[in-house]
């Protein structure tokens, strides 16, 4: 099946004539991306003319090493020599005009032969993640995210068959260590020692175990560590987490750091955590504004009120009418909470069947649902405009 990467709908309803009704449209490299992880049966993919040269060669690029066999066709409005060098170079098997249909139909059918004749004889596949990425986030302090990332994280795990990873990418103020009362003897500074040499088998012996079947990546506790840890690390570990683990659960900082943003690209959920006050709230809606701006698909965002039931003269209709979204989840408040936290607990673990543990529970079956649907559908080209593999922008018209 060829896949279509353009976001003009004149351009892809075009274009979609030449190659064939049942090319799948995709309207942003993130979409692509996780289309063609869940399809490694895709050979081709047509990169349209309003994606700037820069930004089709990096997802050109990102797909070389790893699936050679896939195909990459790029549509130009003008066919410059220095443009189609610069496209070959990055692996583009061929460049055709906007205009040439005939042109563009037989590279098609040149690309698509020749990857069915690689399918047989590459050695090298592309990873395949074995589990989802659920991302815990809040833009203000305070509102539980530790919480809800650590109960969520042991309800995923609770029936023995799942393996599950929380990771505490809040570098400078983690609390996973304190919360889960751990003793720190590994933490993700280790792999900034490893520097290129971090493999898989690094990824995995960064973490520390909590439970048969719970683990947990702990944030530095040298301070002078953070700056050592970029987004391209976070990106290895996560990937190599995600290979390793049927779920990674992320615990982040109350601000959206390179690191954080990287996450998000790779997260297939988002837990949006705010809570009953009108600072959360003004925070929640600069998130999700912030989220919209940089083309986070809205079909990750899930809402979650934490101290839903604390007095504060705001409700949970405040809120739906407030951001204008529904709410996906709500937590009770209690002071079982901090009970549990001071003795290194969750709320699941220590009272599994109280309001609050079995809200967190909830939380685990809804993500549990969401991934298994997530298996039979495929991306269909929501209007999510923005970005690529980076967050640059589209770029020239070349």
């Amino acid at each position: 099946m060829t896949v279509l990467l353009a976001e003009n709908l004149q351009n892809s309803e075009r274009f979609k004539m030449t190659l064939g009704e049942s090319t799948v449209v995709i309207r942003n490299g993130r979409e692509l991306r996780d289309h063609l992880a869940a399809n490694p049966q895709e050979s081709l993919v047509v990169i349209g003319p309003e994606f700037g040269l820069e930004i089709a060669t990096q997802v050109v690029e990102y797909y070389r090493a790893t699936r050679p066999a896939l195909g990459f066709i790029l549509i130009r409005s003008r066919l410059e020599v220095a443009v189609m060098s610069q496209a070959m170079q990055s692996g583009v098997r061929e460049v055709v005009g906007t205009d040439d249909a005939s042109a563009l139909l037989a590279a098609a059918k040149r690309s698509l032969a020749l990857s069915e004749r690689m399918a047989d004889t590459t050695v090298f596949q592309e990873p395949t993640s074995k589990g989802k990425v659920v991302l815990v986030f809040s833009a203000k302090g305070g509102c539980g995210k530790t919480t809800v990332a650590t109960n969520v994280a042991e309800a995923l795990g609770a029936n023995g068959d799942k393996s599950v990873c929380i990771v505490d990418f809040d570098l400078q103020f983690g609390d996973i260590a304190v919360a889960l009362q751990i003793e720190p003897t590994k933490t993700i500074s280790n792999a900034i020692r490893m520097g290129d040499n971090l493999d898989l088998s690094g990824v995995r012996s960064l973490v520390l175990q909590y439970r048969p079947n719970l683990y947990a990546l702990l944030a530095p506790v040298d301070p002078s560590d953070i700056e050592f840890i970029t987004a391209d690390l976070a990106e290895k570990v996560i990937s190599g987490l995600a290979q390793t683990f049927d779920y990674v659960v992320v615990d982040s900082p109350p601000a959206f750091t390179e690191t954080i943003l990287k996450a998000f690209d790779l997260a297939d959920e988002y837990l949006l955590v705010t809570t009953l006050d009108i600072p959360s709230l003004k925070n929640l809606k600069v998130t999700l504004g912030t989220l919209d701006a940089l083309g986070m698909p809205r079909s990750k965002w899930n809402i979650i009120i934490n101290r839903s039931t604390a007095k504060t003269g705001l409700s949970t209709q405040d809120v739906h009418d407030a951001i204008g979204l529904p709410i996906w989840a709500t937590i009770p408040a209690s002071q079982i909470v901090p009970t549990m936290i001071n003795q290194g607990r969750t709320v699941v673990s220590g009272k599994p069947k109280h309001k609050v543990g079995k809200a967190m529970f909830e939380i685990a079956r809804n993500i549990d649902k969401k991934m298994a649907n997530s298996k039979d559908s495929s991306a269909t080209g929501a209007d999510h405009r923005y970005g690529v593999f980076s967050r640059a922008g589209k770029g020239g018209k070349n």
